[in-house]
């Protein structure tokens, strides 16, 4: 263990957590809600509590937040390796999904957690069961809205909406089924029909 900003840090933690944080990729808007659901909602106590420490570990100053240095300086004492600044902020550009400049703790956890982790079959079905309100076993425009405006805050267009729907929506009904949202989350064509066959 390596004592950094004096939080006790698992090596290998570090290291799973770094690898993951590099590799991590989030480019539709309903896949960043999903992921941010699922780790802040279904998440393991244990699991968010390693990955709160190394968190922890890297933000050096305290603020919540890791800085593009914090990050390098993490990568480093680490991974042992240093980090370019291209490296660093193509890592941002994929992380920091609200563009602060700043990965934020959830933002922090989504990324460094492993995709499988974040993308079980049971995890896949209570996030789309936060989207699809009604209950009716698909996510309508309507219901993308409600979740993503975060209760009005950031109110989302009609095109923004068709936009997301268009982005995931492979059979053109303008709605989004169970299986075409594991596809969104997993990017994998084999799980529609491991889900149909379920």
């Amino acid at each position: 263990m390596t004592e950094l900003a004096t939080v006790a840090v698992d090596e290998t933690l570090a290291i799973n957590a770094l690898d993951n944080l590099g590799k991590f990729n989030s480019d539709v808007t309903l896949k960043q809600a999903t992921y941010s659901f699922i780790a802040s909602q279904l998440m393991g106590k244990q699991e968010r509590d390693d990955l709160s420490k190394v968190f922890k570990a890297f933000d050096a100053n305290g603020d919540g937040k890791l800085s593009m240095e914090e990050v390098k300086v993490g990568y480093l004492e680490h991974y042992g390796r240093i980090m370019s600044d291209e490296e660093v902020e193509a890592m941002f550009h994929a992380v920091d999904t609200d563009n602060s400049g700043f990965i934020d703790f959830t933002e922090f956890i989504v990324a460094a957690t492993a995709q499988s982790a974040l993308t079980s079959h049971e995890k896949l079905h209570a996030a789309f069961r936060m989207f699809d309100k009604d209950g009716s076993g698909i996510i309508s425009a309507d219901e993308i809205r409600d979740v993503l405006n975060f209760g009005g805050a950031n109110s989302l267009s009609l095109e923004a909406v068709d936009a997301i729907i268009k982005q995931v929506d492979e059979n053109g009904d303008g709605e989004i089924q169970f299986e075409e949202f594991v596809v969104m989350m997993t990017g994998l064509e084999e799980a529609v029909a491991n889900t149909a066959a379920k």
